[in-house]
């Protein structure tokens, strides 16, 4: 935990440097306080890297805390979201055209039987332009699709 804080704010430090071919932490809330609490030992390729899980994030959080990492609860819990809401497994894209089932299933929180379903029709018709062919796929969870559409790519 404390060695994944300890990696996310070596990526607030990277982040915060003025090169413009060095990675860059995406703007979101909590960014500033990451920023101002992980950046004193930090680098961002680090937490750039990763792709952890809101327990992840949590659990490296928790980490760099008893390692002494100085701030409030509530800037830790900021912190928490920030990585979750921006570098996590949950953050990530889902491109429909190239994903495997595994993937959709996962990203998209639907069932193995939408996630094939979605790879059947991939191939039978060719690659998805937009939710719209998406949602063309026969028995397909739509409401779930669309509460993940910005997680989508095609």
């Amino acid at each position: 935990m404390k060695f994944a804080l300890f990696l996310a704010c070596s990526l607030v430090v990277f982040a915060a440097a003025p090169a413009d071919d060095k990675p860059k932490l995406p703007d979101g809330p909590g960014k500033e306080t990451m920023i101002r609490i992980c950046a004193n030992c930090h680098g961002p390729e680090i937490v750039l890297g990763k792709r952890l899980t809101r327990d992840g994030w949590s659990q490296i959080v928790m980490n760099m805390v008893q390692r002494g990492a100085q701030g409030t609860d509530d800037e830790f819990a900021d912190i928490v979201d920030y990585l979750t809401n921006t570098v996590s497994v949950e953050a990530a894209k889902i491109n429909v055209n190239k994903a495997t089932a595994k993937q959709l299933q996962t990203g998209l929180e639907i069932s193995d039987k939408d996630a094939d379903a979605i790879l059947h029709y991939r191939d039978a018709n060719g690659d998805f332009k937009s939710i719209d062919d998406l949602k063309k796929v026969p028995g397909l969870d739509v409401a779930k699709i669309d509460a993940k559409k910005s997680k989508l790519v095609f």
